[in-house]
């Protein structure tokens, strides 16, 4: 994944922006990822997607499915989310982008709608493993016995990650 072109956005963009994401999220995650005093960068992969720097820190990607905040801001905690644990046996096919399967998960947080972007972490360190799109709200997934309730978006390893990892 390669820069393709990249360029600070205006004020006026910002708040067009920041309204659509607020038809994806509350407005505190938008506080958490834009503060008020802040430069916006819009950057262009070679690959098609688009992604969002602030203050020189990428924060989001824009794929089909959304809005998606970058992993290193949940593993930083800097960010929070509807989320979704599982046992650790699902932990290495979940790293590995994999969907999450109902039998995996041992806790689902309560006001999760289907399509709403929910992280995913492991039960014993709380930590964050993938960001990945609710497929049933909270009280299918509950109900359900098996079967894929988490559509894998975004892991630790993948492209985008790598990008964050090399971005300056």
């Amino acid at each position: 994944m390669n820069i393709k072109h990249r360029h600070f956005i205006q004020k006026s963009q910002i708040k067009e922006l920041r309204d659509d994401i607020l038809g994806h999220y509350d407005e505190k995650f938008v506080a958490q990822i834009f503060p008020r005093k802040a430069r916006i960068e819009v950057i262009q992969t070679d690959s098609g997607d688009t992604l969002y720097a602030v203050n020189n820190v990428l924060k989001l990607w824009k794929s089909k499915d959304g809005y998606i905040p970058v992993l290193t801001l949940l593993l930083n905690k800097q960010v929070e989310m509807k989320k979704i644990v599982v046992d650790k046996g699902a932990i290495r096919f979940v790293t590995n982008a994999a969907d999450v399967m109902r039998p995996g998960i041992t806790k689902i947080d309560a006001s999760i709608k289907k399509d709403d972007v929910v992280v995913i972490v492991d039960e014993n360190h709380d930590r964050a493993l993938a960001i990945g799109k609710a497929m049933l709200n909270a009280t299918q997934m509950q109900e359900a016995k098996a079967g894929k309730v988490v559509k894998n978006l975004h892991t630790i390893q993948d492209d985008v990650w790598k990008f964050a990892k090399e971005f300056k």
